[in-house]
């Protein structure tokens, strides 16, 4: 009998005699109650019994091997090499790694080679070659002068180079290896290499069809360039607390008070923010907040959020739904969507990091945070959100004995608030032409999907500690249940794929989907031997018996270098 095993990072490093136990234990029903003997090259086992004190990982394996009724015998190694031989792997000598071609291509030849055999399988090709062995054809000139018949193989000419013309049954399997077993390069490599030495009509969109198939180029290539997706700004309408964007800051650290969170609320058109401190991302903190804020400035016709748990719950769905306020989620990983808030959260971080003494009561400095963000002058208005609401000037709440003593405020005349609300609505839409110019110079227009489409869309995997560089970059596949506005896509499980016992729904932008594998054609039954896309079909010439060499030959000699 004969066993072996691989070795543990651990066990490699033990001494031989500890890894002899494992094949006594490995065949242990065969020898309890039975006397044998134990030939070893190792001297160290049969001396083990004679020393003492013994080392404690050594003394272990040694009461492992007292239920054995055996008797140990050294031999040395020179008389051991029938047993060495079975624990020692087999060397091979070094072979060289070869391409494609010199495997096909270096093939010992005969009149039943299997190049041979399978270019002439192929009818268009096998009437070539009786073209070139001295039939008569109409397009004999030009095939002898564009293709060559050397040692039972067909070639064809491309700038003074022979290229092996590669048979419709054997495309799939040359353009698999020059793809898929050479890491998975795009188009342009993959063509590259397969020009060195093959040839066949339209290569170029037959192996654009082949990568966009591949599974493994879709879940784990990334789109380069430009990413996908343009600004888009919605009117601005002169109406304070018409439309509020909301959204939480955190987790903090723990103040005194329980406070682990910041939820902000603000108004687009005049910027006025309201910063609460809450305990948690729930959703009841969240509606007594809109319930404070409505109370002095009425209810909000749209509200825009996140997909936080505060904002997808059942509850708050309620609340929007019971008070006629239309609620919009913004796509998943999409914040732009709801940068008026981000924007004031960043302000935010900012100011409570350099105005907190200590950790534990960063909730006592957003009083005079929040006055000053609601009296500052803002960039894109030219007015404080103050100024904006409030037909009078507010006193100032943090440094009131100063202004009370250089302000005089019987003398105070300001312009009327409408007037001030329709600069402030013209400053607006200049300041969000020059942000959708801006944003939309580093970004190209995004692809256009329709309901049914397969998807996959951008993974992000959760942090474990350990390197997540080559994790897959995308998941899927999903399909699109619904177009919505803004290049936004509902995107679910299909149909009896559910992957969860959940079934997963959710709002993506176009700039995280991808197209999931295509089906297109490969082009096998092509015979217009362009290789550039745009060219359109041509028309196939007379039935004959050379109707197959007649559509191959319409190649100019300009798709020669492309070919």
């Amino acid at each position: 009998m004969y066993f072996s095993r691989k070795c543990s990072e651990t066990e490699a490093k033990y001494h031989s005699h500890e890894l002899e136990v494992d094949s006594l234990e490995r065949f242990r029903m065969f020898l309890i109650g039975k006397r044998f003997r134990v030939i070893t090259d190792c001297a160290a086992i049969t001396s083990t019994k004679n020393k003492t004190p013994l080392h404690p990982h050594i003394a272990r394996w040694w009461l492992r091997l007292q239920e054995f009724d055996c008797k140990y015998i050294h031999r040395s190694a020179d008389r051991m090499r029938h047993v060495d031989a079975l624990s020692r792997a087999p060397v091979e000598p070094p072979n060289p790694t070869k391409t494609v071609a010199d495997l096909v291509l270096n093939v010992e030849l005969d009149g039943h080679d299997f190049l041979t055999t399978i270019q002439l399988q192929d009818m268009k090709l096998a009437n070539i070659v009786k073209v070139l062995q001295g039939m008569s054809s109409e397009q004999a000139t030009q095939i002898r002068r564009e293709y060559v018949y050397k040692n039972n193989r067909l070639y064809r000419k491309v700038d003074d180079q022979l290229r092996f013309v590669v048979p419709t049954a054997m495309r799939w399997r040359v353009v698999r290896t020059y793809h898929d077993d050479m890491g998975h390069f795009a188009a342009e490599k993959t063509l590259g290499r397969l020009r060195k030495d093959f040839w066949f009509p339209k290569m170029r969109k037959y192996v654009k069809s082949y990568i966009s198939a591949c599974m493994e180029c879709v879940y784990n290539k990334t789109v380069t360039g430009k990413t996908e997706g343009q600004l888009y700004i919605d009117t601005v309408k002169p109406i304070p607390f018409m439309r509020l964007h909301l959204g939480h800051v955190g987790p903090l650290p723990k103040t005194s008070r329980g406070n682990q969170y910041i939820l902000g609320i603000t108004d687009p058109f005049t910027k006025f923010t309201v910063l609460k401190a809450v305990r948690s991302v729930n959703t009841q903190p969240v509606i007594r907040a809109l319930n404070e804020l409505t109370s002095y400035f009425g209810l909000p016709a749209i509200v825009v959020t996140n997909r936080g748990t505060a904002f997808t719950s059942h509850n708050f769905a309620e609340y929007c739904k019971l008070n006629g306020i239309q609620h919009i989620q913004t796509a998943v990983r999409t914040p732009r969507a709801n940068g008026s808030i981000e924007r004031i959260n960043q302000t935010v971080c900012k100011c409570l990091r350099a105005s907190c003494v200590s950790d534990s009561d960063w909730d006592t400095a957003i009083r005079d945070i929040l006055w000053t963000l609601n009296s500052n002058t803002n960039a894109t208005t030219k007015y404080s959100p103050n100024d904006l609401i409030f037909d009078f000037r507010l006193r100032d709440v943090v440094h009131n004995r100063l202004v009370q003593a250089i302000h005089n405020e019987a003398n105070d005349s300001q312009e009327s608030i409408d007037i001030r609300r329709e600069r402030a609505t013209k400053a607006i839409e200049a300041e969000q032409a020059k942000w959708k110019q801006r944003f939309d110079r580093q970004r190209k227009k995004p692809s256009q999907y329709q309901e049914g489409d397969l998807v996959v869309i951008t993974n992000v995997s959760p942090s474990t500690g350990f390197s997540r560089k080559l994790e897959p970059r995308y998941r899927g596949p999903y399909v699109i249940s619904k177009v919505l506005r803004f290049d936004r896509y509902v995107v679910e499980d299909i149909e009896g794929l559910q992957r969860r016992q959940r079934r997963f729904n959710s709002v993506f932008h176009a700039e995280h989907l991808k197209p999931w594998c295509t089906a297109a054609p490969f082009l096998d039954n092509d015979t217009d031997g362009s290789d550039n896309e745009e060219d359109p079909e041509n028309v196939p010439g007379q039935e004959s018996d050379l109707s197959g060499v007649a559509e191959l030959s319409k190649t100019s000699n300009r798709d020669h270098n492309d070919g």
